[in-house]
């Protein structure tokens, strides 16, 4: 978090009277802001880069304005305004969701979990799932980069591009479930892990700057899943082991970028849900 912080306050000495906006670090936003980072599009705003719980906390601070957030802060806090039509969402396996166990589903009772300290929506969600499919609630250990390997662990979840670089390995070994297809099976709904969103209070007072970045990341986001797809490909092969082909396939086939009524409609129930098991505020 101290890390996030001081590029914050590095990025308002430059240019104090820009907004401040939060980004995910992790490859499934390169749609969103590559175009912006290459110079496609404009915006209107000072860029900050962090893991997802980094930037909940800086939100919920009140030292980012407007930015990518996961769903579980959007639904936890309650003081925020969403971007039009802007998501990061799976209707069905994600692919970068992942949890991994040594032992059967029916096992998992009292064992030991190891859960990114980076994700707030992604453990929930798997809590969620465990309780209402199975009754069961694990021992959650939270590390930086969980690793099944460990001995004193029985189960694994990680996200982001963790997940995607291990996803060959560990699934030749254990138990794999998508947490994307696993709430779809279990709902019949689109799963919304992240959004983009601003605090309310400063789009009260801020309403242009809130409307026009908006459209600046729509349009990133259009740009981003059409003509720059290839170069995005490309960024994202050279952050990690990746293949093109996989990486495509995670863009065009996996990932969803829209928020329309089914993605409302699984936001809800993930509230819902949350509140059932007493995990929100």
């Amino acid at each position: 978090m101290s890390q996030v912080l001081s590029t914050i306050t590095a990025a308002a000495a430059l240019a104090p009277e820009r907004p401040r906006l939060g980004q995910i670090s992790f490859i499934n936003s390169l749609p969103v802001v590559f175009p912006i980072e290459q110079g496609q599009v404009e915006l209107a705003a000072n860029v900050v880069y962090g893991t997802p719980s980094m930037l909940n906390d800086a939100y919920v601070q009140g030292s980012l304005d407007i930015g990518a957030m996961s769903s579980f802060c959007y639904l936890s806090e309650g003081c925020f305004e969403l971007v039009p039509n802007l998501s990061i969402s799976s209707e069905g396996a994600v692919g970068s969701v992942l949890f991994f166990s040594k032992v059967s589903p029916d096992k998992l009772g009292g064992v030991r979990i190891a859960v990114p300290a980076a994700s707030a929506t992604s453990v929930n969600l798997l809590k969620i799932l465990l309780l209402e499919q199975l009754g069961l609630m694990p021992e959650f250990v939270v590390e930086e980069a969980p690793n099944l390997e460990d001995p004193l662990v029985s189960g694994a979840l990680v996200i982001g591009d963790l997940a995607l670089e291990v996803d060959g390995v560990w699934s030749n070994k254990y138990w794999r479930a998508d947490l994307g297809q696993w709430w779809l099976s279990q709902t019949g709904l689109p799963m919304v892990f992240g959004l983009w969103a601003a605090r309310s209070n400063w789009v009260k007072a801020n309403y242009e700057s809130f409307s026009l970045i908006s459209q600046q990341l729509l349009a990133s986001k259009q740009m981003g899943l059409t003509t720059l797809l290839p170069m995005i490909i490309t960024a994202a092969c050279a952050r990690g082991k990746l293949s093109a082909q996989r990486v495509k396939r995670y863009f065009q086939q996996q990932l969803c970028f829209e928020l329309g009524t089914r993605h409302f409609e699984g936001l809800e129930l993930f509230r819902r849900l949350c509140s059932k098991y007493g995990l929100l505020k």
